[in-house]
């Protein structure tokens, strides 16, 4: 026997609709892009500290549309079971449990040591078990690891192939021939992208370690916003794609946005019970 639908009831039928409105609300703020410290939160959605908001924008664009949705809704699920402030052990949840498998594995692909991410994974861990280590335990551990970081994020195929060319092309310029040119391009390429990545490495390391070691030994989640941790985002996600071979990149590095995300939503929902 067929069945006539029954209405909702107006409550419900409105509920619904301040749901999905307050979701697509979470959406639109996410699709805006990272910005800083002060990034926006949406009207009537679950609340941001704005770190969480640059991270989840951040991720949000590193994911193809369909999945990045599909994401963004188990994240707003496990921000509306919190149904309070986001505490920080998010933060350590997700490098401890996301971010560090990453590096490590990115890591080994090298042949990299994985004593690096390994020391900061442990302090991640130690402050989720209500242990928290000074802010100079912190610095002496993200100064190797950062450095590490960077230099794999470094885009090394794209520098040396830019190189390569324009050594080439001075050497025939200057009547090196055919076979020195070559020789001289690559010996300059090797050179010179192997300066740049290592003081691009350095550089970097040295700019971040102190906030993120400070915001680590706080549980400051403001000091931890204004280190932008959206740009960390992006960098995690470059030291796993970026290899020695560039196809394939885009594909690695959404994989790698994915994974960080899965890692992001699951320490939401262990921090929602």
């Amino acid at each position: 026997m067929s069945r006539t639908p029954v209405a909702p009831e107006p409550a419900e039928a409105a509920g619904t609709a301040e749901t999905t409105d307050a979701f697509e609300q979470f959406v639109e703020l996410l699709a805006a892009g990272p910005t800083g410290p002060k990034h926006p939160v949406a009207p009537g959605g679950p609340g941001l500290p704005s770190w969480l908001a640059q991270l989840a924008a951040a991720l949000f664009h590193g994911q193809d549309e369909q999945a990045a949705r599909r994401w963004a809704l188990r994240v707003h699920t496990a921000l509306g079971r919190l149904g309070g402030p986001v505490p920080f052990d998010v933060v350590h949840d997700w490098h401890a449990h996301a971010v560090a498998p990453l590096l490590a594995e990115a890591s080994a692909r090298r042949g990299g040591d994985g004593a690096a991410p390994d020391a900061v994974r442990r302090l991640h861990e130690r402050a989720l078990a209500g242990q928290r280590a000074t802010r100079t335990e912190w610095t002496e551990a993200l100064g190797p690891a950062l450095t590490q970081v960077y230099g794999h994020a470094y885009a090394y195929a794209d520098a040396y192939a830019t190189a390569s060319v324009n050594a080439r092309e001075y050497a025939m310029d200057n009547d090196y021939g055919e076979e020195k040119a070559a020789e001289f391009a690559a010996m300059y390429a090797k050179l010179n992208t192997d300066a740049n990545a290592r003081s691009y490495a350095d550089a970097n390391a040295l700019a971040n370690t102190r906030a993120l070691a400070a915001a680590f030994a706080g549980a400051d989640e403001q000091a931890f916003a204004e280190a932008y941790p959206f740009a960390y985002v992006h960098v995690y996600a470059l030291a796993d794609a970026e290899r020695a071979e560039p196809a394939g990149r885009d594909e690695r590095y959404r994989a790698a946005c994915a994974r960080l995300a899965d890692g992001l939503a699951e320490a939401l929902d262990r921090a929602a019970g």
